[in-house]
């Protein structure tokens, strides 16, 4: 049967806030679950045939719909799947201090998405969702860096058919080194020692979204420039949409 909004409203009668949601809750239910045939307008190109489920691809988390696609990974929650940032693979590898160029940026690893975009005109708008809790150093027994060293994270957009890449330094986001290391009782700050250690630098939570057009088959994802030796990515989480 067609859809019948549990509450209706007349002219002069207060709107609350419970009576919309129980409309909005039974659409959820009613488009989910509870278009049959009769509903549909008879005209000769609308059929049940016609509405089509979404194609779901289990391994990269991303469902293609008929309007768009829609995809998440995440860390796993309660079990801690760490990533990692390293100055061994951009900033310190080559000998520079700031990412103001587009070289030398390094991926980091499972916070992406590839693909393939089902329509391509108009062109798509791509929306890339982010965010990251980090724990940057101390670099043990390398000094050099010190409070100068950090950690930047920003969003890459590769378009794969015309090889081009798109990452902005300006819009990158930056945690410091904990340079200061452990701290603990021994140092004059208690509560200390090895049961209550706590730092007071290296700790990071960062988050982003970035807009984008495009009518080619695109990669997104997280990009890392580090002068920092090690930096646990402890907690993490991506989500793509895409509207045709």
């Amino acid at each position: 049967m067609a859809y019948t909004p549990p509450n209706t409203f007349v002219d002069g009668n207060v709107l609350s806030a419970g009576a919309l949601k129980a409309n909005d809750d039974a659409l959820k239910v009613y488009l989910h679950e509870g278009v049959v045939t009769a509903d549909l307008k008879n005209t000769a190109w609308v059929q049940t045939r016609h509405i089509q489920a979404p194609i779901l691809d289990p391994i990269t988390g991303v469902q293609h719909g008929v309007t768009g696609i829609q995809g998440s990974q995440w860390d796993g929650g309660a079990l801690v799947r760490c990533q990692f940032g390293t100055a061994f693979l951009t900033g310190k590898r080559y000998g520079v201090t700031e990412p103001t160029t587009l070289e030398n940026w390094a991926a980091i690893p499972q916070t992406s998405f590839t693909i393939g975009l089902r329509k391509t005109v108009p062109h798509p708008t791509v929306i890339f969702h982010w965010w990251m809790e980090s724990n940057n150093g101390p670099d043990n027994g390398d000094r050099t860096q010190g409070a100068g060293a950090y950690m930047w994270v920003t969003e890459n957009i590769r378009d794969s058919s015309l090889g081009t890449t798109n990452i902005v330094p300006a819009h990158a986001q930056e945690v410091v080194n904990n340079h200061k290391a452990w701290v603990t009782a021994s140092t004059g700050n208690p509560p200390g020692g090895p049961r209550y250690p706590y730092t007071l630098l290296g700790y990071g939570n960062m988050s982003g979204t970035k807009v984008y057009k495009t009518g080619r088959d695109i990669s997104v994802g997280l990009v890392h420039w580090s002068t920092i030796d090690r930096s646990a990515i402890i907690n993490w989480g991506i989500a793509l949409e895409v509207y045709y």
